[in-house]
C-alpha cells in the first residue's frame, strides 16, 4: 500500500482519494451516447424521394380559326355560288366573299364554281382556278375550282379592237354600269352548248341568217362552248 501511494505521489490513504476525485476519467470508460435525431422529408406523392417539384404546364389549345374551319368543310363535289368580281385585274382574282359560304345545289342557276379537289396541285386552265386560305400557324387550304356557266348571265370582258378577252371566273350583274379596270366590256352568254368538233363563233348562230356577233370560248378543256355577245341593255 505504501509503495502504491509512493508511486502515486500521495502520502497517505486521504491524499489518495483526494487524487482520485480531481483526475479525469480513464480513457477506457465509454463516454456517454447520444442518439442524434432523425429527420424525415416527406415524399411528394407525384415525385419520388430526393427529387424536386416542378410543375408541368397544362398543354394550350389553339384558337379556332373559322375561316380555315369554313375552308375545310369543303369537299370534292361541292358547288358554290362564289366568282371573280374582276377587281384584281387579269392577272389575279378578288373572290367575292372572304369565307366559302356553304354548298349550293350543282344543278341550280345559283352554283358558279364547282369544287373538283382539295388540298393538291391545281389545274389553271380556262376555265379553272383555285381559291386558298393560309391561316395563322401556317396550315394551307386549297379549292381546286372549274366555273360553271349559265345562259343569260353576264361576264367581265376585255376589249381590244375587234378582240375580246374573257374573265371566265368572273360574273357580273347583266346592266350598263362601269365595270373595274382592265375590263371595259360585259358579256352576255347567249347559250352554253356540247362543243361539236371545230366549234367556233358560227355555232352560235340561232337560226340562219342570225346577224348578231358573236364571241366563243371553249372552256373545260374544250367541251363545253360558250357563245357570248356584248351585252346591249339598260
Amino acid at each position: 500500500m505504501l509503495s502504491i501511494l509512493t508511486w502515486l505521489g500521495a502520502s497517505n490513504a486521504a491524499e489518495l482519494k483526494d487524487l482520485l476525485a480531481d483526475s479525469p476519467p480513464s480513457s477506457s470508460s465509454p463516454a456517454p451516447y447520444t442518439p442524434s435525431p432523425t429527420v424525415h422529408t416527406p415524399v411528394s406523392p407525384d415525385t419520388s424521394e430526393g427529387s424536386t417539384d416542378k410543375s408541368v404546364p397544362e398543354p394550350t389549345t389553339p384558337t379556332p380559326d373559322p375561316t380555315e374551319e369554313a375552308f375545310k368543310a369543303i369537299s370534292a363535289g361541292d358547288c358554290l355560288a362564289v366568282y371573280d368580281t374582276g377587281r384584281g385585274g387579269t392577272t389575279s382574282i378578288d373572290w367575292s366573299v372572304d369565307v366559302p359560304p356553304g354548298p349550293v345545289s350543282c344543278a341550280g342557276e345559283q352554283a358558279l364554281v364547282r369544287v373538283t379537289a382539295t388540298d393538291t396541285a391545281c389545274p389553271t386552265s380556262y376555265g379553272k382556278s383555285y381559291w386558298s386560305y393560309r391561316s395563322a400557324t401556317g396550315n394551307t387550304t386549297k379549292l381546286c375550282l372549274t366555273r360553271i356557266h349559265h345562259a343569260a348571265y353576264c361576264m367581265l370582258g376585255q376589249q381590244s379592237g375587234d378582240s375580246i378577252s374573257l374573265g371566265v371566273m368572273t360574273a357580273v350583274a347583266c346592266r350598263r354600269e362601269p365595270v373595274p379596270a382592265p375590263y371595259n366590256q360585259i358579256m352576255h352568254i347567249t347559250g352554253v352548248y356540247r362543243a361539236p368538233a371545230g366549234a367556233n363563233a358560227n355555232n352560235c348562230l340561232w337560226a340562219a341568217g342570225d346577224q348578231t356577233r358573236y364571241w366563243a370560248w371553249l372552256v373545260d378543256d374544250g367541251a363545253t362552248l360558250l357563245c357570248t355577245t356584248i351585252y346591249q341593255g339598260g
